[in-house]
């Protein structure tokens, strides 16, 4: 354990009753005298925000009960490049029982998000318990067995999105001031909230406000704190008792941290960091810059004409009740995705993550530039239709395509930063040297797209820092599993993977005159082979089929367009592809019934 204020708790009185309760809640104990047994053997102690209190790796020979704050299970390391976020933890809630019981090493690491109250109980104590409170060790066992049960059911299980919203504005502008009433107004229509200023505190001594601080919490869904544009008091309490900061700035203004340049190390590595630059108008541009002078996890635009709905899709982010879009690869029959996005539209279901693979990072991205449907469908006929960018054929040395008419779309509809993009996007490709997934949440769009769509032998590989990146449904078709990293709460994937066999009359495939004399001949018996460009990209799709399924699996809910009877490289019947998304859509959307409670975060891994 790092950083941990260890020893007996001397909080303010408030503190000791609330040690109380979380004992008598986790052990369904109501004695006094029981109470006061489980009380003597736990070491009650503070964490504060962005602290690890174990990492992977650590002794495990613990249990830590959270009386307040909340806490982040992460598995992998940093420094093996693979760190991942499990799942959040709240107050009530526990961690390490396993390795209470079974002793070893930490699976996983936990850190706090904010400044927390725990309870530790070690094994010792654990071991005296078992020799004068038979009863109570029965009942601990208990509850590590529902914990267990819980944790490994094949539900990917429930948690809340965040709690506590900082707002931290980075000018003093009026519409920076006005942003935290305005938020919190918007995440009302998810449950209750409390807005609190920097006259609240009052006269309150700073050991007091932490334990009034969480009593709010307790009667409401979200707390918005809202944090003077300079570094104060109260503005250092919202920050360290905050699950999201909100760095709140006019995007017209040169980019700054302002009053937030300098702050320490902790903050950096606790609570997400959430950039929210508010346009003037409709046009979003500079975002780059602006991370670059304040580093962000993700950045969320509000534009003046758009604002209601942008800070409703803001609210449904921090409330863990957002839904995220994975479009899949299929080359043309891609353009059911068309009609799946007007369907959704017609639904009433906001998109507000979205992200693809392959024809889906195009489509995806035509989304993501909040493009009403009927723009998505006009400017696709004629990118794909009267342009057709599969057309230019070359010596085929590298690619059977030059790529030349693709590049020239791409850079005509989407010559735009993904960081300027109104709606969160990503796309992946795969590194063409190590085998790795590229997943695509910055830079330039255009070049993203042109590496998610690069097949091999078919198009040239794209240049991605100086390496070689190809076609992303090389390795992941349906990246789900990238949209569940991100945070949202339903995941829909389209699914375009063809289900129909082909099946032959011949034992060995013809010779190439054999094949080119049955397509020329009048009445001669076509050979049931496709293209080399058909073959390559059928290929493409077989190779990550496997990786596919196990998406699916991972979706809320997946539309299955019935495309198979399409080719994968004949444009002529955009229109109906267009329209065969749209019915299905349509059809599986009038009966679906999303879950009652929104599943924020995978539930956290079990840790020994």
């Amino acid at each position: 354990m790092q950083g941990a204020t260890s020893g007996a708790f001397r909080g303010p009185p408030g503190a000791t009753d609330r040690l109380r309760r979380t004992v008598e809640r986790f052990f369904h104990v109501t004695e006094a005298a029981s109470v006061d047994a489980l009380l003597a053997e736990f070491r009650s102690f503070e964490v504060p925000g962005g602290t690890w209190l174990f990492r992977r790796g650590d002794p495990a020979d613990a249990l830590f009960l959270i009386a307040r704050g909340r806490l982040q299970v992460w598995g992998g390391s940093a420094e093996d490049g693979d760190a991942r976020l499990l799942g959040e933890l709240g107050g009530g809630q526990s961690v390490g029982e396993v390795g209470l019981l079974t002793g070893g090493a930490r699976t996983a690491g936990v850190r706090a998000i904010r400044d927390s109250l725990l309870l530790r109980l070690d094994r010792a104590a654990f071991h005296r318990l078992a020799a004068s409170h038979a009863a109570l060790v029965l009942n601990l066992t208990a509850q590590v067995a529902e914990r267990l049960r819980d944790r490994t059911a094949p539900d990917r299980g429930v948690a809340r999105g965040v709690e506590n919203v900082a707002v931290l504005p980075v000018d003093r502008g009026p519409r920076s001031r006005a942003f935290a009433a305005s938020l919190a107004a918007a995440l009302e229509r998810h449950d209750s909230v409390l807005h609190l200023d920097a006259a609240w505190p009052g006269e309150r001594e700073d050991s007091a406000l932490a334990e009034v601080l969480h009593e709010q919490e307790t009667r409401h869904r979200f707390v918005v704190l809202a944090a003077e544009a300079q570094r104060s008091a109260w503005s250092e309490l919202c920050r360290r008792h905050a699950d999201v900061l909100l760095f709140v700035a006019d995007a017209s203004e040169a980019p700054t941290a302002g009053p937030w340049s300098s702050l320490g190390e902790a903050a950096q590595a606790s609570a997400r960091r959430i950039l929210v630059l508010l346009h003037p108008g409709d046009r979003i541009a500079g975002s780059a810059r602006w991370l670059a002078a304040l580093p962000a996890d993700q950045v969320h635009h509000v534009r003046q004409g758009s604002a209601e709905r942008d800070l409703a899709r803001l609210a449904r982010v921090l409330a863990g009740e957002a839904l995220g879009l994975v479009l899949g690869g299929g080359a043309a029959r891609g353009f059911a995705h068309v009609g799946v996005m007007r369907a959704l539209e017609e639904a009433g279901i906001a998109v507000d993550w979205i992200g693809g693979s392959s024809i889906g990072a195009v489509f995806a991205a035509t989304r993501a530039l909040d493009w009403p449907p009927e723009r998505i469908r006009e400017v696709a006929r004629e990118a794909f239709v009267a342009e057709n960018p599969l057309g230019d054929f070359t010596l085929p040395l590298v690619s059977l395509l030059r790529g030349g008419r693709l590049r020239r779309l791409l850079l005509r509809h989407f010559d735009i930063d993904i960081e300027d993009l109104p709606i969160p996007y990503f796309c992946v490709s795969s590194h063409l040297d190590r085998g790795e997934l590229l997943v695509h949440e910055r830079g330039s769009l255009w070049r993203a797209i042109r590496a998610s769509v690069a097949l091999p032998g078919v198009l040239p590989p794209a240049v991605v820092d100086g390496q070689l990146a190809i076609d992303g449904g090389i390795l992941n078709n349906l990246p789900v599993d990238v949209m569940r990293a991100r945070p949202v709460g339903l995941v829909i994937g389209v699914d375009l993977t063809a289900r129909k066999e082909r099946r032959v009359d011949y034992e060995e495939v013809p010779g190439a005159f054999a094949i080119l004399r049955s397509r020329l001949l009048p009445f001669g018996a076509r050979k049931g082979l496709p293209n080399i460009l058909s073959l390559m990209m059928k290929a493409s799709l077989v190779a990550s089929a496997g990786h596919s399924r196990a998406m699916v699996a991972q979706a809320d809910l997946v539309l299955r367009p019935p495309v198979a009877g399409f080719g994968l490289l004949d444009v002529r019947p955009f229109d109906r592809i267009v329209e065969v998304g749209y019915q299905h859509a349509r059809e599986t959307l009038a009966a679906w019934k999303p879950p009652t409670r929104i599943p924020f975060a995978a539930a956290p891994a079990l840790e020994a």
